[in-house]
């Protein structure tokens, strides 16, 4: 990824915080948050969100279980990447070798990285038949919104306000 579609990415995501700010009337997590994961830990935890949104994606691809008329239910097709996300952003006791903490850059890390692959799914570089590109478009675009639900500690109530003014 060129520096100019990172600085896209990142754009992208920054955007999407600024409206749910907006539309919440509260501040958001910046991004990239502050508190930093080690390096060789952040890496691992970013390969294995990566990983399952891969396996999942393809599981859908393969199965269709979680299509409906609409489209496919997202929460249903990435369950174990938003139960990886939501482990990440929330924070348990810790232990003495400092596990449990939040890992909330690990997910401004993962969001970057869907944003950039949206990106590449819209400009046509991911290839891929036109039909599969756009579920994949509609997936990645709608998952996005619920990592950043995560990453922001969005309440239900919240959310449900995000979604009706989306619609």
């Amino acid at each position: 990824m060129g520096d100019n579609t990172s600085t896209r990415t990142k754009e992208v995501i920054e955007e999407r915080l600024r409206i749910v700010s907006a539309q919440l009337g509260r501040e958001m997590p910046p991004h990239p948050p502050i508190d930093r994961t080690p390096a060789e830990h952040h890496q691992h935890l970013l390969e294995e969100a990566q990983e399952l949104y891969r396996n999942e994606l393809a599981w859908e691809e393969e199965s269709g279980e979680e299509s409906t008329g609409s489209g496919a239910v997202v929460e249903l097709v990435f369950p174990g990447t938003l139960a990886l996300i939501d482990a990440l952003v929330t924070s348990h006791d810790l232990s003495e070798k400092g596990e449990g903490a939040r890992h909330r850059d690990v997910v401004a890390s993962f969001l970057d990285w869907l944003a950039a692959l949206l990106f590449e799914l819209r400009t046509g570089e991911a290839g891929g038949a036109v039909i599969e590109r756009a579920k994949h478009i509609d997936i990645t675009d709608s998952l996005i919104d619920l990592v950043i639900y995560r990453y922001c500690d969005l309440s239900p109530d919240e959310i449900e306000r995000l979604e009706a003014a989306r619609n």
